[in-house]
């Protein structure tokens, strides 16, 4: 009996304590102690800087429908100590081997400044151009892919060259035309069959665009900055330490008044109650 009583005094006691720390936390919560509240205000977060894009221009090239018309696309995620350096030479490369920057951007996360630049690179420069980016910093990642566009591209142009032929005759058609209901309908269908070549036609030159010029996507990051265990502040962790056992003390003087007149409503009677009964069966011995 006597380990059961100090196992039931040592868990009363663990939850008098814990009640003491919820009240004295829930007090310093809502506003009886202001200056602790101002010493541990949030700071902002460091938000990143808005990335910003500078796309460039340049002519498309031409191939032969006999040609395999292959799309190829690159991406690389590399580590750097010199960011702006290594965005340097990526442009450089890419003004070396006829292609352009087809965008920057740059941020801050934390610590640890990012780039990302896009270029655009002739076909038969790509392979070497990604070899080469890849000794700029260590490599984290890399991914080439290629897209065969032939059939689609043979079918547009036999598409557009189809159109241009109906074209060529509505224009002829026009010229002989005689009723103002017969020019009408022939301008109609000759504004439409202009409308498919023009939409065709763009999209013939993005594919020979994107075929002539391989696109690279180059990912650049600082290293993470070492491990530094942060500083102790002795004066301000024994200040946080005197509040914490304030706040815990008040908390059990409140918690004490506040059930106080339970213990003593419910707790006497209940007392003698249990006296009572205990000394009844021994007065019958």
């Amino acid at each position: 009996m006597s380990r059961v009583k100090t196992v039931a005094l040592l868990a009363t006691v663990a939850i008098i304590l814990a009640a003491s720390f919820l009240v004295g936390a829930f007090f310093t919560r809502y506003g009886f102690d202001e200056s602790y509240q101002a010493g541990f205000e949030p700071r902002p977060a460091i938000m990143p800087e808005a990335p910003t894009s500078t796309p460039a221009a340049k002519g498309s090239q031409f191939l032969a429908d006999q040609e395999r018309m292959v799309i190829y696309n690159g991406y690389i995620s590399s580590e750097t100590k010199d960011i702006a350096g290594t965005l340097d030479r990526i442009r450089s490369l890419a003004e070396r081997c006829g292609g352009y920057v087809a965008g920057t951007s740059r941020s801050t996360f934390g610590n640890q400044a990012t780039a990302d630049i896009t270029i655009r690179i002739p076909q038969d420069k790509f392979r070497t151009s990604i070899q080469e980016i890849e000794t700029y910093g260590k490599v984290l990642d890399e991914r080439t892919t290629s897209e065969d566009v032939t059939e689609r591209y043979i079918d547009m142009k036999a598409r557009l060259k189809n159109l241009q032929i109906e074209e060529q005759s509505l224009s002829e058609l026009l010229t002989k035309a005689k009723t103002i209901d017969e020019i009408l309908r022939v301008e109609q269908e000759l504004a439409r069959v202009r409308g498919e070549v023009d939409s065709l036609q763009g999209q013939i030159n993005y594919i020979e665009r994107n075929v002539a010029m391989s696109l690279i996507t180059v990912n650049l990051r600082e290293p993470p900055p070492p491990f530094t265990p942060p500083g102790m502040d002795w004066n301000e962790t024994f200040e946080i330490a005197l509040r914490g056992l304030f706040g815990v003390t008040r908390g059990l003087i409140v918690l004490v008044v506040s059930i106080l007149p339970l213990v003593v409503i419910i707790g006497i009677p209940a007392y003698y109650l249990t006296r009572r009964k205990r000394a009844k069966p021994q007065s019958k011995e």
